[in-house]
């Protein structure tokens, strides 16, 4: 039975698809059949034998001996890490790497808004400013069916506040077995951030020397809602086969956008809002700062003069 001893736990809309996607192509990676196993956030892990042989089920391609690092990447994990990381202590070696890689967490927001609004998961008349409160309203205590959104959507504002939600897996793991990395160095130099992580992996970094990055899960609107819906629907039917043939996904998903695509990106965020989400997320940014060092963060996350680097985890909070 093979279980990962490798798992990118987050953080959504932080390249964890694309870095997922990069690691797939490495000779001594083998990842899950499907990206998001979300088995964590799902399973109980009550029955610890029946839990590990369902969730070994989404591993058994491969092969004992095989490959250096089995893995799986559900962005989910950090967000209920609550529940997750325990879970993950009753299953998996103490050993198990894990990876989070972070995003500033107001852009994060952002990018999450638009990314399921293009995907049609949020009302299309739904302003940010407007999604925001709602989100501020759960926080407060207001029930997700007042506010007529999904709960997951409501706690991706509370998910981007990262250092309370990495203490569950700081409490339970080594620090030695947990990375941390931004998405602001994944965007600047593709190349030089999957050459540490193969450090981190203890696998062969000259693998991605002469590598081609393509990023993946780019947001994009579409022109004919229906036909949007039906595609998502087949391309989430599709993922074990498309995951292992990224070549073939590429094409297919370049197809689609000429007859489906009505633009790509989204209009920029409207000063006030960064303004207003920037000091909701400050104190955890300082929080985060005090884990893995000021200078670790990329530039813009405190200051415009920081540093930016990947970040080692320095201390554990009290246990």
């Amino acid at each position: 039975m093979t279980l990962p001893n490798f798992i990118i736990g987050g953080t959504e809309k932080a390249g964890t698809t694309s870095v997922f996607t990069y690691l797939l192509s490495h000779p001594e990676v083998c990842g899950s059949r499907v990206k998001e196993t979300d088995f964590f956030r799902h399973d109980d892990c009550a029955d610890l034998a029946r839990s590990a042989e369902a969730y070994a089920a989404h591993f058994a391609h491969c092969k004992p001996g095989g490959a250096r690092v089995v893995m799986e990447a559900s962005p989910g994990y950090l967000g209920e890490s609550s529940v997750v990381a325990p879970r993950m202590q009753a299953m998996l070696k103490q050993d198990v790497k894990m990876l989070f890689i972070l995003r500033h967490p107001v852009d994060r927001i952002y990018s999450s808004f638009n990314f399921h609004k293009a995907r049609l998961e949020l009302p299309q008349d739904l302003s940010f400013e407007d999604y925001v409160e709602r989100c501020l309203q759960f926080d407060r205590g207001a029930s997700a069916e007042s506010l007529g959104i999904g709960r997951w959507f409501l706690q991706v504002l509370d998910y981007g506040r990262y250092a309370p939600h990495l203490e569950p897996f700081l409490q339970r793991f080594p620090a030695s077995c947990i990375k941390v990395m931004f998405y602001e160095d994944l965007q600047q130099d593709e190349r030089a951030f999957m050459q540490k992580l193969c450090g981190f992996l203890n696998i062969d970094p000259h693998h991605f020397d002469a590598y081609t990055f393509k990023a993946a899960n780019v947001t994009f609107s579409s022109r004919h809602a229906g036909l949007h819906r039906y595609a998502l629907k087949l391309n989430q039917m599709m993922e074990p086969v498309l995951r292992a043939r990224p070549g073939l996904k590429r094409g297919l998903v370049s197809l689609y956008k000429h007859f489906n695509q009505a633009q790509q990106g989204y209009a920029a965020m409207p000063v006030t809002m960064r303004q207003k989400l920037q000091a909701y997320y400050e104190p955890s940014i300082r929080q985060l700062a005090g884990m893995v060092g000021e200078g670790a963060l990329p530039p813009g996350w405190l200051d415009a003069g920081a540093a930016s680097g990947t970040g080692s985890l320095k201390i554990q909070p009290a246990r």
